[in-house]
């Protein structure tokens, strides 16, 4: 304390006044984050080749995997691998392209 004001010096924050500060600027990061990750949740990514169509979050999980009638009894096993892996690899690369737009780097 100051002997004068009986609190602190003129122009000095208290300890108390600085806590706080630093309590709100990190409920303000805390509230930007939040927005940043429910913004996030609600981004997907979809593939639709015709026979295949792919739905994957943000978080990479396939959340859909529809296949045409004719996929199950028209192709054979190596085809539909083939076409599954192709719509995967085109569901990351559309990732891949949302986040080096969103963010300017590249997925790990």
């Amino acid at each position: 304390m100051h002997p004068s004001t009986g609190g602190t010096p003129a122009g000095e924050v208290s300890e108390r006044e600085l806590v706080d500060a630093v309590l709100r600027d990190l409920q303000e990061a805390a509230e930007r984050w939040e927005a940043v990750v429910a913004q996030a949740a609600t981004i997907t990514y979809t593939v639709d080749l015709g026979d295949v169509r792919a739905v994957a979050n943000s978080d990479g999980r396939l959340v859909d995997l529809t296949l045409h009638p004719e996929v199950m009894s028209g192709y054979g096993h190596r085809e539909l691998t083939d076409r599954i892996n192709l719509a995967l690899a085109a569901l990351r690369h559309e990732a891949q392209a949302d986040y080096q737009a969103r963010y300017g780097g590249t997925l790990q």
